[in-house]
């Protein structure tokens, strides 16, 4: 038998080795991040001390120019797979695990520039003022789905997606095994000599049966931990929105972009914890001058908040789908590290102002960027006040409260594909403690913090 499994084996290989061969070119990537952090979690003075790692390790796999497929995991060490893996937490290693981050093709239709791109990806809203999409940003987690991308002029050119969000075949609802959340959307890009603009609009059919393994999270709607998932019943939600760029009168650039959102369930709303509807609108403005010296900045921001008479908390809130607003290190949870000090990444509720300088270079390779920001709730206060956070009760603003933040980030590139991050941030607030008795009872919620994190890079 043993001979026979040998004989089997030889004429297999023999047959692999004289089938036709077709040449791909292989090439990798990959991003190792270090980042050790410390301080004192926004407003609460309550301190932290992180060490941790990450890994992100892709591989492209080009047939020609008309075909390409590309693969990346990430070493995490949650359940989810692609989380950091947090320095001290098993000695052994055994707890990371390695997560599918993307996984897609990427092929033009024949005698067409129409490009389509199947798999899992990171594909996202256009990029607001700030720099991420606070609706949808791309840049965190893979989707599921197709993208269809095709030149129309030169100063035009469209896409088209379908994402599926969420999927549950076991259901226990014997008439309906395919529960199901899907996300349609498309975007213009606009390029003219000197201002650009790209409107979109998306739309998604949400099924409160097609949570996976029993939870809901993986449709955050708001990012933040207050606004809970899309996914508390059956539903539409919508949103439309565009940014413009504005680089005519170069070296000065202006940067405007805009959105509304909502989600509408089935029945309307509903009392208690049971779903409700929701809808809310932002804008964000950044204008930038470059120097010799540096580029100083202004921007700021408003998004709508909640009225004194909303029932439920984030009813006037923008929804979100893993959406990221960072305008500063801080209360906004950072920029260029894996942890922050508040995790908030919603720009719902809150308005702001911005002032500062970047790319300030004193040595070469070394660039600083200064910031201060101001920023206030838009939410009514006396409004419901709800979710509280142990570790950090001042996510909520309401118009009496409002937050000063101070930073400074200095990058240096040690070599080509080697850079380092410090990171100094330091948080003022002002809390009105009447619009947060119960947040307020165990926490000091006026009290100034700090934090800084050091980062390092290495990325081929």
């Amino acid at each position: 038998m043993k001979k026979l499994t040998t004989l089997l084996l030889a004429a297999g290989m023999i047959f692999a080795a004289s089938a036709p061969a077709s040449a791909v070119d292989v090439k990798m990537d990959g991003q190792y991040l270090f980042n050790f952090i410390t301080g004192e979690y926004a407003g609460t003075g309550q301190n932290f001390d992180k060490a941790g790692q990450r890994l992100r390790l892709g591989m492209t796999f080009t047939a020609n120019e008309n075909l390409s497929g590309y693969f990346q995991v990430q070493v995490g060490s949650g359940s989810d797979k692609t989380s950091n893996y947090d320095w001290g937490t098993d000695v052994t290693g055994n707890s990371a695990k390695i997560g599918m981050r993307q996984l897609y093709i990427d092929w033009l239709v024949p005698q067409t520039n129409v490009q389509v791109r199947i798999g899992r990806q990171l594909v996202g809203l256009p990029n607001d003022a700030f720099g991420k999409s606070a609706i949808m940003h791309s840049g965190w987690n893979g989707r599921d789905g197709v993208v269809v991308a095709a030149p129309v002029t030169d100063w035009l050119d469209v896409s088209a997606f379908w994402l599926r969000g969420a999927y549950d075949n076991n259901y226990s609802n014997d008439t309906d095994r395919s529960n199901k959340s899907d996300f349609f959307g498309a975007v213009t890009n606009f390029k003219f000599d000197g201002f650009a603009f790209s409107p979109y609009v998306m739309y998604a059919s949400l099924d409160q049966e097609g949570s996976v393994a029993g939870t809901d999270s993986i449709l955050d709607n708001s990012t933040d931990g207050l606004g809970g998932s899309m996914l508390k019943g059956n539903g539409n939600a919508f949103w439309a929105g565009t940014n413009f760029v504005m680089s005519y009168f170069d070296p000065f650039v202006l940067k405007i972009s805009g959105a509304y959102g909502m989600i509408a369930y089935d029945g309307g709303e509903f009392d208690g914890m049971n779903p409700h509807d929701r809808s809310g609108w932002q804008v964000q403005a950044l204008a930038s001058y470059k120097t010799a010296y540096g580029t100083p900045i202004f921007g700021g921001w408003y998004a709508s908040g909640d009225d004194k008479d909303v029932q439920y908390l984030g009813q006037d809130w923008i929804p979100a789908w893993a959406g990221r607003f960072h305008p500063t290190y801080a209360y906004q949870d950072g920029e260029y590290g894996m942890y922050g000090n508040n995790a908030r990444h919603a720009i719902a509720g809150t308005w702001g102002l911005q002032l500062g300088i970047d790319e300030v270079s004193f040595l070469q390779d070394l660039t600083h960027k200064f910031t201060v920001t101001w920023f206030q709730g838009t939410n009514e206060a006396g409004s419901v006040l709800t979710g509280s956070d142990s570790t950090n009760p001042v996510k909520y603003m309401t118009k009496n409260d409002n937050a000063v933040e101070f930073n400074l980030a200095s990058t240096y590139q040690i070599y080509k594909n080697l850079g380092v991050c410090l990171e100094l941030a330091y948080i003022i607030t002002d809390y009105d403690k009447g619009d947060h008795k119960a947040w307020a009872a165990d926490n000091d919620i006026n009290k100034d913090s700090w934090s800084t994190a050091l980062t390092f890079q290495y990325k081929f």
